[in-house]
C-alpha cells in the first residue's frame, strides 16, 4: 500500500472509529476502573469518535459543502480532540474542563462568519493548530507534574503527546511558510505526508494508552491493598516489616539506633463479646488514628495483628520510645473514656526494644514480643523495655508502668 495522503486520511479515519470502539467496550467490560477510570474512557472514546467524523469531512473537503468540510470538520476535530485531553485530566483528578473546549469550538464557528477570517486560510490554520497545540501541551505537563501516582503508562501518554504537539507545530510552520492557497493544495506537499504519519502515530499510541493506564492504576491499587490493612488504613504486617527493614539496610550510620514498639490492647476479646464485633472494630480504627495523628514524620506505624500495632521509630533511643509508647497509650485511654462517656475504658500493653542497626529487625521484633507478653502477663496497661546489644543478645529489660491509674478500669 502506497503512504499518500488520501491512504494516510483513510488510515487515520479507520484508526479514530476503531479506537473509540475499543475504548468503548474497554469502559463497559473493564471490571476493575474506578468511576474517575470510567469517566475518562467515556471523554476518550466520545473524542475520538467526534474527531474521526471530522477527520472524514476534511478528507472529502471540495466534495461537499464548506459548510461541512471546513466549519463541521473544524468544530469536531476542536471538540474531539478536546474531550481526549478532558480524560486525561479526569483520570488524574483534575476538571475536566470540557466547557472551555466547547467554548472555544463555538468560537471557531462565529470566528468562521466573518469573512477576514473565512477567507484567510492561515488565519484558521493559525486558529485551530494552536488550540491543538496548547491542549497538547496541557496533557505533556499533567503526565510529568500531576502524575502523583507516578503511573510509566501516564509519563509515555505525556511523550507520546509532545510528539503530537511537534507534529501540529510542523504543520502550521510549514502553512505559515509556504502560504499555500487551499487546503488541498498541501496534499502534494512533504510535509504533510510527515504530519499525517505523526498523527497516525499518536492516535495509535493513544488507543493503546488509555487503557494501559486503566489497567495499571488498577494493578496500583491491587499492590497497595496487599500492603494496606482494609480496616484500618495502616500498613499491614508484610508491608510494616519491609519498610522497617528497609531504612534498617539503608542506614547510612552502622552505628545508628532504632526503637521499636509493639502495642496490643488489652482485653479486646472481651470488649468484643460484652458489646459487639463494631465496637472493637472501631476501637482498631481509633487506635489507627492516634498513631497517625501522634507520630512524628519519618516513624512508621503498622497493624501486624488482630488487637496488635507497631511503630518503628527510625533514630529513636529508648527515652524517646519510652515517651512516645507512653503519649500513645494515654491518649488511646483518654479517647476511650470521653466517646463512650466513660463507661469503656481500654488500655494497651507494650513491649518496647532499642537496637543498634546491627541487629536484625526478626530478633528485635522477637525482643520486642517477648516485652509485650511480659506486660500482660504483670498486670497489663504497662510498658515494658528490652535492650539487646549489637550481636542481639538481651542486656536488661525493664518494666515501666505508664498509665496505671486506667489499668484498674480495663474494659
Amino acid at each position: 500500500m502506497t503512504l499518500d495522503i488520501p491512504t494516510l486520511f483513510t488510515c487515520i479515519m479507520i484508526a479514530e472509529f476503531a479506537g473509540s470502539v475499543i475504548l468503548l467496550v474497554f469502559y463497559l467490560f473493564w471490571p476493575g476502573r474506578s468511576v474517575a477510570c470510567a469517566r475518562s474512557l467515556a471523554l476518550w472514546s466520545t473524542g475520538m469518535f467526534l474527531a474521526g467524523c471530522g477527520t472524514v469531512l476534511f478528507a472529502i473537503r471540495g466534495s461537499v459543502p464548506d459548510l461541512l468540510s471546513i466549519v463541521a470538520a473544524n468544530f469536531l476535530l476542536i471538540l474531539g480532540t478536546g474531550m481526549r485531553r478532558s480524560g486525561v485530566a479526569v483520570f488524574l483528578g483534575r476538571s475536566s474542563h470540557v466547557w472551555l473546549f466547547a467554548t472555544i469550538a463555538f468560537a471557531w464557528i462565529v470566528l468562521y462568519q466573518f469573512p477576514e477570517f473565512r477567507d484567510d486560510l492561515i488565519a484558521r490554520v493559525n486558529f485551530v493548530q494552536s488550540v491543538l497545540i496548547l491542549s497538547a501541551l496541557w496533557v505533556v505537563w499533567m503526565a510529568f507534574f500531576e502524575n502523583r501516582e507516578k503511573l510509566y503508562s501516564v509519563r509515555m501518554l505525556g511523550m507520546t503527546t509532545l510528539v503530537e504537539a511537534a507534529g501540529f507545530m510542523w504543520y502550521t510552520v510549514n502553512q505559515n511558510i509556504l502560504l499555500l492557497p487551499s487546503f488541498q493544495s498541501s496534499f502534494t506537499e512533504d510535509f504533510m505526508s510527515v504530519y499525517l504519519l505523526v498523527i497516525m502515530f499518536s492516535i495509535i499510541m493513544t488507543i493503546v494508552l488509555p487503557a494501559s493506564m486503566v489497567i495499571e492504576r488498577s494493578l496500583h491499587g491491587f499492590r497497595e491493598q496487599a500492603l494496606q490493612d482494609e480496616l484500618t488504613g495502616l500498613p499491614n504486617r508484610r508491608a510494616f516489616l519491609n519498610d522497617a527493614e528497609g531504612w534498617i539496610s539503608s542506614s547510612p550510620s552502622p552505628s545508628g539506633m532504632y526503637s521499636l514498639i509493639l502495642f496490643d490492647m488489652d482485653q479486646f476479646k472481651t470488649v468484643n463479646e460484652r458489646f459487639n464485633q463494631a465496637m472493637g472494630d472501631a476501637l482498631l480504627q481509633l487506635f489507627a488514628r492516634i498513631l497517625k495523628d501522634t507520630l512524628a514524620e519519618g516513624a512508621v506505624p503498622g497493624r501486624v495483628g488482630g488487637a496488635e500495632f507497631a511503630v518503628f521509630l527510625p533514630e529513636g533511643n529508648k527515652e524517646l520510645a519510652h515517651l512516645t509508647a507512653q503519649r500513645i497509650c494515654r491518649r488511646f485511654g483518654l479517647e476511650c473514656q470521653e466517646a463512650s462517656g466513660g463507661r469503656l475504658i481500654v488500655t494497651a500493653s507494650v513491649g518496647l526494644v532499642s537496637a543498634g542497626v546491627s541487629t536484625p529487625l526478626e530478633r528485635a521484633m522477637e525482643a520486642a514480643e517477648g516485652g509485650l507478653h511480659r506486660a500482660k502477663k504483670q498486670g497489663r496497661a504497662q510498658i515494658v523495655t528490652m535492650d539487646l546489644a549489637p550481636n542481639g543478645r538481651l542486656i536488661k529489660d525493664a518494666k515501666r508502668a505508664g498509665f496505671s491509674v486506667l489499668r484498674k478500669k480495663a474494659a
